[in-house]
């Protein structure tokens, strides 16, 4: 999965190098919330592995599910910021690459501790609220689709990175 994801970023950032998509408030905001809640998945699965004994779905296999449902999105969201990025610097300097990243990256790590924190109250993880996440994420119910007001714009990324990608 990672050695395609890798693929497919490369793929994308050169194609896109060619033939960009614009880069524009909505594309950012749609590829930032994949990314932050790819984020907010990958954290709660970790933080909750340790309660497997006490949890109704694998945690490792909840979250193998949520990236084989949601991995296309997920990495064309990716790829758009890879572009993103390259295209600020093109046009404006390194500066401007930097401020991007200041203003997606970080926030998004941000964003996604937020909502960890407020999921878990603010305290350690418990094994109750482990058991109703992970069986969320197991049966789809914390999918990108969560946000569907998202979905048209992440799809038109995918399909953008599929005409450019690996044939």
């Amino acid at each position: 999965m990672r050695a395609a994801l890798a693929a497919l970023l490369v793929a994308a950032a050169a194609a896109w190098a060619r033939t960009p998509p614009e880069v524009n408030a909505r594309r950012t905001e749609a590829a930032g919330y994949a990314v932050t809640h790819g984020l907010l998945v990958t954290n709660l699965v970790k933080n909750c592995a340790r309660f497997r004994a006490d949890l109704g779905a694998d945690p490792d296999a909840a979250l193998a599910g949520w990236r084989e449902r949601n991995g296309a999105r997920l990495a064309a969201a990716q790829a758009y910021f890879v572009f993103a990025r390259a295209a600020l610097v093109r046009d404006g300097g390194e500066a401007a690459g930097e401020r991007f990243d200041r203003q997606t990256q970080g926030v998004f790590v941000d964003e996604a501790n937020r909502s960890l924190n407020q999921i878990f109250e603010h305290a350690s993880p418990q094994p109750w609220t482990c058991k109703r996440w992970i069986e969320a994420i197991a049966d789809g119910k914390a999918d990108l689709e969560w946000e569907p007001k998202y979905a048209p714009t992440l799809d038109e990324l995918v399909e953008f990175a599929k005409s450019v990608g690996p044939r």
